[in-house]
């Protein structure tokens, strides 16, 4: 069964250029993603879970 195409929304005014001062900075600085945060999560559930 076919689904329907939704448009891709669009950004205007105010968020528009947030977006962009975002992804600017994300491109300007690759490896400031911070997982610490992520992993202590999973390292969490993975003990309650008896997995490691």
């Amino acid at each position: 069964m076919a689904r329907p195409i939704r448009a891709i929304p669009t950004l205007y005014g105010q968020s528009a250029q947030r977006f962009e001062s975002a992804v600017a900075h994300t491109e300007a600085n690759p490896e400031t993603q911070d997982y610490r945060h992520q992993a202590q999560v999973v390292s969490a559930y993975l003990k309650t879970t008896h997995a490691l």
